[in-house]
């Protein structure tokens, strides 16, 4: 069974659009955190390291979700398609 481009561009572009998100999120929300942690460390080299930590968590998710997005963009004909496919047979 062949399902529309358009669909799947519309799928992927949500995704897309979504997984974005998350890294905006992510990003805002651990530089609150991080913000918040600066100004309770009691000693520069515990300030330090909490930034680092945190910066290096930063960077792994943001990999991991860049990494996602690759995976769509190779993949995304297949996952759609399989997606629309499982779609239709529950309906």
């Amino acid at each position: 069974m062949e399902f529309d481009r358009k669909t799947i561009n519309k799928l992927y572009r949500q995704d897309t659009g979504l997984v974005i998100t998350f890294i905006l999120f992510v990003w805002a929300v651990l530089v609150f955190v991080l913000m918040n942690v600066s100004s309770l460390a009691l000693t520069e080299i515990t300030r330090d390291v909490a930034l680092g930590a945190g910066i290096v968590a930063g960077i792994f998710v943001t990999s991991a979700l860049v990494a996602v997005l690759v995976h769509l963009k190779k993949n995304c004909h297949a996952l759609y398609s399989e997606e629309l496919r499982n779609t239709s047979i529950k309906a």
